[in-house]
This record gives structure tokens, sequence and C-alpha cells, in this order.
């Protein structure tokens, strides 16, 4: 991709920009392009370092950077924004209140892996599977839903993706079929697979729509405090 060699540069009248985030293991960054792919304005953002009970708090951490991204680009530019994607490291779960998206438990990272889990997984998934690996996605589900006392009857399956993306359209629940391959999502049949569907933490996963899909506009508050344009919308994107 070309960089526009100045701010104002390469900006004709009507020109829409997209703008993509990606939150990787310390630190997130965005690139503004146009259709032609020039990148109009791109910034980085290490993760900064919130502590709760003595451990990182990496959610409140990944929030911070999302908006401090947002607040990076320059004014003059974020009129033309016309859509927001984000992707993530792959295989980073969290586990959300249905009704409010805060996180039930901390975040599953993407390099974790709970082993505890795996002959469980085993037991019902295909050998071979995606799944049947100790730092799935589905492994860390099984690991949460284990847990004694957890709230399984208010809980949510979200990526870290999904969950970043839900801050800025407010639509809770959900994915797309990349985000979802680590959980067991068959992107061959568009479909949760029978022998998935059929257990009981089936119902925390997210429903799953293509790369690329539309999710929903901005939320107003958002679009107004960064004096984004009316329309904006946000777009699934897979995890890295």
């Amino acid at each position: 991709m070309a960089l526009a060699s100045n701010e104002e540069g390469g900006i004709r009248v009507g020109e829409r920009l997209y703008l993509g985030m990606d939150f990787g293991t310390s630190g997130a960054r965005y690139a503004l392009i146009d259709k032609q792919g020039t990148i109009h304005s791109e910034g980085k953002r290490e993760y900064p370092v919130l502590m709760n009970d003595e451990k990182m708090d990496w959610v409140r951490s990944w929030r911070a950077a999302l908006f401090s991204l947002l607040e990076d680009i320059p004014i003059h530019l974020r009129p033309l924004v016309a859509s927001i994607s984000i992707d993530g490291t792959s295989a980073t779960t969290l586990i959300v209140d249905s009704n409010t998206g805060e996180p039930l438990w901390r975040p599953f990272l993407y390099n974790e892996s709970c082993p505890d889990a795996l002959p469980t997984v085993k037991s019902v998934a295909p050998a071979n599977h995606t799944v049947c690996s100790g730092s799935s996605t589905l492994c860390k589900l099984v690991s949460w839903w284990n847990i004694e006392g957890s709230n399984k009857k208010s809980a949510l399956l979200l990526h870290q993706a999904d969950w970043l993306l839900w801050l800025l359209h407010g639509k809770l629940g959900v994915s797309d079929y990349n985000n979802a391959l680590k959980v067991g999502y068959d992107p061959a049949s568009d479909s949760y697979p029978s022998w998935l569907r059929s257990q009981p933490y089936s119902q925390l996963l997210p429903s799953v729509i293509a790369p690329g899909t539309s999710i929903g506009n901005l939320k107003e508050e958002i679009r107004t405090q960064f004096r984004f344009s009316r329309g904006l919308y946000c777009v699934c994107r897979n995890n890295r």
C-alpha cells in the first residue's frame, strides 16, 4: 500500500475512507485507507498497564487502546470514514454477561492452554478437529463452564475482536465464521455442527455471519464524541 504524501494529500471530493484496527499481543494499531489501498493515516498504541488485584486488566487495557486509536485519527479525516473493522489475536476469548456485555471472568488469552478441558472436548468432537487443542476457544469455554459457581444462565462467549466491535456498535452476540472456527463452527455447512449444538454450553455461542458483513452503525454517542459522519458502520473481521 502507498502512503499519502501529506495529511490532506490524495483526498478527492466525496472520497470515502476505511478504518481497520489490529489488536496484537502488546499493542494495537490502525490504518485508514481509500478504495485504492492508499494509506491516509496510521498509528499505534501500546496497551496501557492497568492492574487489577496485581494482575494485568486486559479488558480495561484493550478498551483504553481502542478509544485512544480513535482519538489519534486526524480530525479532518474522521467525517470521511465509511466503515470500521477490527481483528485480534486468534482464540483470545471472553465470557461476558449477555445483558450488559461486561466480562464475567478474566479473558483467556490466545496462547493460554486449558488442558483440563481437553478430554471433554475430545470426547465430543471429531478426531483431529481444530478444537482438539488445549488452546482452542472451545477448550477455554469448557474450562470456564466447569468452574464451580460460574454464572452460566446469563453468559455469552465472544472473541476479542467481537467484543471490541460491540463497544462500537452495541449489538451483543455477533461473530464471524473465521473467528468461530476454533470454537467449532463449520463454514462449509454455515452452522455449528450437531455434536456442538447438543452440548449444554452451546447456549453461550454467538451468532455467526460472513466476514466483511456490516453489523450495525456506530453508536450515536461515539459518533458525536469523535466527530464521525452519520451512517458509519462496523463490519465483522476475522482474527489473525
